[in-house]
């Protein structure tokens, strides 16, 4: 195997890789939330310091970044030097392997953050280069490449959905009032942040509680919009086939997650409603095992999750160690005894069994605070080893 990673040659060298990197990272990136389950990626071809052409991947069954950005290069393309974000494709999905365009139109060299974790490529397309007499490198800015598709290698490598928890709070951490009112603790500003993180995700999933309080759409009303599969977990079917959650409005599909053997007559009325799922599930202590629901979802090619709640929920997901990153939105005001906890669903002894959060960070939506972080368990800092066959 002649793939090596990236050794840099001269700092300007480095230097100069590092920039078309970076902007090869940032062309993936506006095609966030468009992808799925495809990964997001950016490609710039060179020569001597001019950009020939460039392109970032739009969305599943589009052409690849690499593909556009030799259509945009034309025979210019022929002994250039491709930045990529992440390893060329080498195997057939809805379009050609991307390796195969480059090898046709004879590219000098590909320089890329990252291998692909899909066992499909996973160092294979590098190898093809390679064999095909292609210079190839990987490994600067391999971090940022990772992040960038974070959720896309959660579930390529294991088969789940990344799930983020995401909730809206007081100062004390309190995201109802006592008798279950929440509109409004966050500013209009937070809200329309709340659904452009949901536009980077699958599915939106909820405890019929929140259903049954709220009654929210659960679409993405941000940008142009697009559909969203709609998760409720409800043990007991009691989610109102009237619910506008269910009404698929955005042409999005929902999925009731419920206990074995539901009422026959609340069965048939939802799944009456168009789109509409019941899928019975294992308990877990006398509930619907969220770990079930979320393998399930993996089993559906559904590669990310937004935890919206309500409380019982978020924190079922803490305790059950299904979440990987966490968006809460804080507002400066204070509820006390009055309200209902964020993670109401959490029981922990103490210190030592506290859920420790890495790579945090916080910054002002309107007037109130966005936290986020990932989980200490997802590896984000770690890139797979590249191990063709």
């Amino acid at each position: 195997m002649s793939t090596r990673r990236h050794e840099g040659g001269s700092a300007r060298d480095e230097v100069r890789d590092r920039r078309y990197l970076s902007a090869c990272l940032d062309l993936a990136q506006m095609a966030e939330g468009e992808t799925s389950p495809n990964p997001m990626v950016g490609a710039i071809l060179v020569r001597e310091d001019r950009i020939l052409g460039q392109g970032y991947h739009r969305c599943a069954g589009k052409p690849h970044a690499e593909v556009e950005a030799l259509t945009h290069a034309g025979d210019e393309a022929r002994g250039a030097t491709l930045y990529v974000s992440l390893e060329p494709c080498v195997h057939h999905g809805r379009t050609p392997p991307c390796v195969d365009a480059l090898i046709e139109a004879r590219v000098g060299e590909v320089i890329a953050c990252m291998i692909d974790p899909d066992p499909r490529v996973n160092g294979r397309g590098f190898a093809c280069l390679a064999s095909a007499g292609i210079r190839v490198s990987h490994g600067l800015l391999a971090s940022q490449a990772l992040r960038l598709n974070e959720k896309f290698v959660r579930f390529i490598t294991t088969g789940r959905p990344y799930v983020t928890l995401k909730a809206a709070m007081t100062l004390d951490g309190r995201i109802a009032s006592a008798a279950g009112e929440s509109r409004w603790i966050t500013s209009v500003a937070a809200r329309e942040e709340a659904h452009r993180i949901r536009y980077t995700h699958d599915a939106v999933l909820v405890g019929v509680g929140t259903l049954l309080s709220d009654d929210p759409l659960l679409t993405a009303r941000w940008g142009r919009g697009k559909p969203l599969v709609r998760v409720i977990v409800d043990s007991h079917l009691r989610s109102p086939a009237t619910a506008r959650a269910l009404s698929g409005e955005d042409g999005g599909s929902t999925l009731l997650y419920t206990l074995a053997n539901p009422p026959d007559a609340a069965r048939r009325a939802l799944e009456g409603r168009s789109r509409v799922t019941v899928v019975p599930v294992p308990s877990r202590l006398g509930r619907v095992d969220l770990v079930e629901v979320i393998a399930d979802l993996g089993r559906r090619k559904i590669m990310s999750v937004l935890v919206e709640g309500g409380g019982q929920v978020l924190g079922n997901a803490l305790a059950c160690g299904l979440a990987d990153g966490i968006a809460l939105f804080v507002a400066p005001r204070i509820l006390g005894n009055a309200g209902i906890h964020v993670f109401s669903g959490l029981s922990l002894s103490g210190l030592p069994e506290a859920i420790p959060i890495r790579e945090w960070s916080w910054r002002e939506v309107g007037s109130d605070i966005l936290i986020e972080g990932r989980m200490a368990h997802f590896p984000a800092g770690e890139i797979p080893a590249c191990s063709p066959d």
